[in-house]
C-alpha cells in the first residue's frame, strides 16, 4: 500500500512564519506525518507533483520523487522491475546548488535524483523501505480520479 496525501485541515501558521499542511505518507504498514510548507509551493501544486511522481514511475521511469516540502524534503523511489526501493532523503543546500542558478521547477526534482544506491558512502545501508509498482499504480488510480 502506498500513498501520500494532505489532512483534511486548513493550514496553519508554522513556528518560521509561514503557513504548512499537515500530511501523511503510507508506505505499506509504515505511516509518517509531515507538515508541507506553503511559501513555497501551494497544496495544488504538491498533489500536482505527486501525480506526476508516481505517473513516471507507472509509465517506466527508473526514479522519481514525492515532494513534501519542496525542494527540502522528499521520498526517493527507483523501480527495478516490479519492484519500487524508497528512501527518505533531506536535500541540502550544496545537492541543490548543482542545478544552476536557474532551473527549471518541473524538472529539477528529477534532475536531483540519483542512482539507487542501498549503502551510504561509509558503507552502511540505508533506511528504505519496498513498494510493489502495483502500489503505485493503484495510488495513481484512486488519486487521480478524486
Amino acid at each position: 500500500m502506498f500513498d501520500i496525501s494532505f489532512l483534511d485541515a486548513e493550514p496553519e501558521l508554522q513556528e518560521e512564519g509561514c503557513y504548512g499542511i499537515a500530511g501523511t505518507v503510507s508506505l505499506g504498514d509504515y505511516r509518517e506525518s509531515f507538515v508541507s510548507p506553503l511559501a513555497v509551493w501551494s497544496r495544488d501544486q504538491y498533489e500536482a507533483q505527486w501525480l506526476e511522481a508516481a505517473a513516471r514511475l507507472v509509465n517506466g521511469e527508473e526514479r522519481s520523487a514525492f515532494f513534501t516540502s519542496a525542494f527540502q524534503f522528499w521520498w526517493a523511489m527507483w523501480r527495478r522491475g516490479n519492484l519500487v526501493y524508497v528512501h527518505e532523503e533531506l536535500l541540502v543546500p550544496q545537492r541543490l546548488a548543482t542545478l544552476g542558478p536557474t532551473f527549471d521547477l518541473t524538472r529539477a526534482p528529477y534532475e536531483l535524483l540519483g542512482p539507487y544506491e542501498a549503502v551510504n558512502e561509509d558503507g552502511k545501508a540505508i533506511s528504505e523501505w519496498q513498494l510493489s509498482i502495483a502500489d503505485v499504480r493503484d495510488y495513481l488510480r484512486r488519486r487521480s480520479t478524486s
